[in-house]
């Protein structure tokens, strides 16, 4: 086997620890949000986030164990391992890629489609309970309230979650008189002026956005690392030249002089 240059190896190596690291990463970030979803709705394990979770799970897996396939072969010069680590980590890269154009593609239909959910919730005074919770929920989180109109889709039953913290990122507004959460005091109730649906829209959408420019940049990465692991292999399977030994008459005959003292 040929020799490998030593910061050739270096930096093979450094970029798959990197890969292992932003494996792990990214795998506990997703048992988080795993955990937060589980919390907040109760997901059914054939549901669509569920299958979409569980599938990144086996997606960082996969990635971790094409690495240290990758670190086995680089230390042991094992050229099976480092083909392993290649082929595995395209295959991944392939499927990323193809996660990212899907979400290009679906970023034009997924505001269609949340638009969609929400404004069938209307009108709010008829909402189901489970509706109202889960509004609670957005217009405490996004400082919002109503869906489209804001406050006046709630008419004059405005809920608690309505109502503007101290420090609020969007305006404010004073509570109608013909509210129920209406008081004469000054200052007088304030609540948010802004509706949810385009502040959730614009949420969804940097979030698309953010995942697209996290799987490019991983995919760029994963290049990187086969194109390194691919020279490694072509360095070890090259043969070394070795110095052919030349037969010399003369040098058997030894053809020296002793040295004398005078």
């Amino acid at each position: 086997m040929g020799k490998v240059s030593i910061w050739l190896k270096r930096s093979y190596v450094g970029l798959t620890c990197f890969i292992m690291i932003t494996c792990l990463v990214l795998c506990g970030f997703t048992l988080f949000s795993h955990g937060v979803m589980s919390r907040e709705e109760e997901i059914d394990n054939s549901s669509s986030a569920a299958i979409a979770v569980h599938m990144f799970y086996i997606f960082y897996a996969a990635s971790f164990l094409f690495s240290i396939f990758g670190l086995f072969g680089i230390f042991k010069r094992k050229t099976w391992a480092l083909i392993v680590f290649t082929v595995g980590i395209i295959i991944c890269s392939l499927a990323s890629l193809l996660v990212a154009t899907v979400l290009m593609i679906g970023q034009s239909m997924f505001p269609h489609f949340i638009k969609e959910e929400y404004l069938s919730m209307l009108p709010l005074t008829n909402a189901t309970e489970s509706a109202r919770e889960h509004l609670d929920h957005l217009q405490s989180e996004y400082e919002c309230c109503g869906i489209e109109q804001g406050y006046k889709e709630w008419m004059e039953d405005i809920p608690r979650s309505c109502v503007c913290i101290k420090y609020s990122t969007y305006p404010c507004v004073a509570t109608p008189r013909n509210s129920t959460l209406y008081e004469d005091t000054d200052p007088p109730v304030m609540i948010y002026a802004q509706p949810c649906l385009p502040i959730l829209l614009e949420s969804v959408d940097e979030l698309i956005k953010g995942t697209i420019g996290l799987i490019v940049g991983i995919t760029l990465l994963w290049g990187l690392s086969v194109v390194l692991c691919i020279v490694i292999l072509c360095r070890m399977n090259r043969k070394e030249e070795t110095p052919k030994v030349v037969y010399s008459k003369e040098a058997k005959a030894g053809n020296y002089s002793s040295l004398t003292e005078a």
